[in-house]
């Protein structure tokens, strides 16, 4: 069994690694008929398996920190297992290995499901607001939801979304009688939602949503808008709404991130 768990040891400090040493070492323990099964990829054979270790997602994963196992035996399968920081996107990975003879057969890879998040308190972070003010720019424009008389849950982009304080986002509805200023009135809980592909950022934001007609603020959100957006409004017959923002979830640059705000 100490020759298997070299093996694993092998084959684990070669995961994600570009060194060549490491990449030697671990050719020496596959079989030449090996296979891996991962959640990234799939190889069939040594030189495949070799090039699936450098998956650079798999490589990002654990080059966050990640805390491995000792390797444990589960009949005549040898287990390992890769424990991720609360902010990244998995849990961590469980690594399974099979042998024929002290040489590894088969490996399947699999990511665990991300730790439970301990929340923040509700500010949003310049990044959050610069990503919400550049959204229709970026080609992101924002989502938001509302529900209506029926129940029924509406959703539409919106190119006004943008920062209002620490803890609110707003928007100018241009149409004072459409579907959401007319339902925020009785029922005001309301998610709005971004996401960028590119940089893998998402931010969902849970929160109550208001009307307000005092004359500044209406200024204030008009003029934070896109300029098509007020091109679209230029005689300002639509309205302004506020959302307070209560919950924040979703993952940027940083990691995974959990933000309420403070009950009262």
């Amino acid at each position: 069994m100490a020759d298997r768990f070299a093996a694993v040891e092998a084959y684990r400090a070669a995961l994600g690694s570009t060194d060549d040493d490491a990449a030697r070492a671990v050719a020496d323990v596959l079989a030449d008929d090996v296979a891996v099964q991962t959640n990234f990829g799939r190889a069939e054979g040594s030189s495949a398996a070799l090039a699936l270790l450098r998956e650079p997602r798999t490589a990002g994963l654990i080059a966050g920190g990640a805390r491995w196992s000792p390797p444990t035996t589960d009949g005549d399968r040898v287990v390992v297992t890769a424990t991720l920081p609360d902010t990244a996107p998995f849990g961590g990975l469980e690594l399974v290995f099979e042998f024929a003879a002290d040489k590894i057969i088969r490996v399947e890879q699999q990511t665990l499901p991300p730790a439970p998040l301990k929340p923040r308190p509700l500010r949003l972070t310049p990044e959050i607001k610069a990503a919400v003010d550049g959204a229709l720019d970026n080609q992101t424009p924002m989502l938001i939801a509302y529900v209506d008389d029926d129940e029924q849950i509406h959703l539409s982009f919106r190119g006004t979304i943008q920062a209002h304080s620490d803890d609110q986002l707003a928007l100018w509805a241009r149409d004072p009688a459409g579907g959401l200023p007319r339902n925020i009135t009785l029922r005001p809980k309301v998610t709005l939602f971004y996401h960028d592909p590119a940089s893998r950022t998402s931010y969902t934001f849970y929160g109550r949503a208001q009307v307000v007609s005092d004359a500044a603020t209406r200024d204030a959100i008009f003029a934070k808008s896109h300029p098509r957006e007020q091109q679209a409004d230029f005689r300002r017959r639509g309205v302004a709404i506020v959302v307070d923002v209560d919950k924040v979830e979703g993952r940027d640059a940083g990691g995974r991130l959990l933000l309420l705000r403070a009950q009262s």
